[in-house]
């Protein structure tokens, strides 16, 4: 029988090609730094995980220093605790990122799979093999900019698409007023970044119900609930959050159970990992709604969130970043929406996610390992 102690883990904290795009217009430039985490036990499995981590003026370091409290929290431990050990690292007295909790979750799930010889959504329970998917689109300076993105998409074969955009009342009404009628036969969604006011909020609103969009996501701070309650019954187009900042199933629950949001949303890089998102996909369930997962990720990322969405049956759209290439860092096997508008995982165990050791290695700014004996951690001018 495979020994599943966990004898080292190592975390890799890369710099890469994605463009540095701006999510506002009172936001400057991200910095989308790939990490990934690969564990290894005893008997030679290796688990990886990976989130991507967005930040104002520089690179992110926060993550990989966390490192520092999280390995020796796993290593010497026994993979199939993976759940049990994730409670733990987040109910530590130390400022963590639960990023950091989030991509060791993943990649001890990622590690367990692989053990069972199996994709990590038929380990989860698989219940479908197919979700439809959205195209998650960057800003663009012009509407006629969004129209022939629009375009470019379609003949992509998507069907659905969530417009990020300036969070400006004024743009914002002038471009889903121009663009969308022009594709009938598409439907959409925009995020507002939580940085509407209440009035702007219903003007838009008023105008996504006329031209039906999907949903109306981040209007207001995630935390101010009694604005999306006041909305809710002023519009009927479904109205989520941003998934960035509640992050506690038990208060998840709570705004469920008060009927502040249409669906739940969480990313599993963000609150958690695997297990934390299955928690949430339970307690969604149980109130009747849907916990639709957000996937702006590299690979790793895209993967773990693929996996949740496949294994239940209460999440209708895995997120599609587009353009495609520009969040493939560091991997040979990607997530791409097929001609009938959908994404599958593959056959492979575990996430399905081939890494490019090579390029991981080229591109690192920021190092850490532990193996029980000795810490190395290392990093990188940029």
């Amino acid at each position: 029988m495979a020994d599943l102690t966990i004898v080292s883990a190592e975390a890799f904290a890369c710099h890469s090609p994605a463009p540095q795009i701006i999510w506002a217009k009172d936001m400057t430039p991200m910095f989308e730094a790939n990490i990934i985490v690969k564990v290894i036990t005893a008997s030679g499995i290796e688990g990886v995980g990976g989130v991507l981590i967005p930040t104002e003026h520089h690179y992110d370091y926060s993550v990989t220093e966390s490192y520092r409290n999280l390995f020796p929290e796993v290593v010497g431990k026994q993979l199939e605790d993976r759940s049990a050990l994730t409670e733990f690292m987040l109910t530590r007295c130390v400022p963590l990122n639960p990023l950091s909790v989030s991509s060791l979750d993943i990649a001890m799930w990622d590690a367990f799979a692989k053990h069972q010889k199996k994709p990590l959504c038929e380990v989860l329970g698989k219940k479908r093999d197919k979700i439809k998917s959205y195209a998650s689109t960057p800003l663009f300076h012009s509407i006629q900019d969004y129209t022939k993105f629009v375009r470019q998409l379609q003949s992509q074969h998507f069907q659905t698409i969530k417009f990020h955009t300036w969070c400006d009342l004024e743009f914002d009404l002038a471009m889903v007023s121009e663009v969308c009628p022009q594709f009938p036969d598409l439907k959409f969604m925009i995020d507002c970044e939580q940085r509407y006011t209440r009035s702007d909020a219903l003007t838009l609103g008023k105008k996504l119900d006329e031209l039906q969009f999907v949903w109306f996501e981040a209007p207001f701070n995630d935390f101010d609930w009694d604005s999306y309650q006041w909305l809710r019954g002023e519009i009927s187009t479904p109205i989520i959050g941003a998934g960035n900042s509640i992050l506690n199933p038990l208060m998840i629950e709570q705004s469920l159970k008060q009927d502040v949001f249409s669906h739940a949303r969480v990313d599993t890089t963000y609150v958690g990992g695997i297990t934390k998102a299955l928690q949430v996909m339970e307690i969604a369930n149980k109130y009747n709604k849907n916990n639709e997962l957000q996937s702006w990720s590299y690979p790793l990322g895209q993967a773990a969130n693929l996996h949740i969405m496949l294994s239940h049956t209460n999440c209708e759209y895995f997120e599609q970043v587009v353009p495609f290439e520009d969040h493939e860092h560091g991997a040979k096997s990607f997530i791409r929406t097929n001609e009938t508008g959908h994404v599958e995982a593959n056959s492979e165990p575990g996430l399905g996610i081939e890494i490019d050791w090579e390029v991981i290695n080229r591109d690192w700014y920021s190092y850490i390992k532990w193996d029980g004996v000795k810490l190395e951690a290392q990093t990188r001018s940029i």
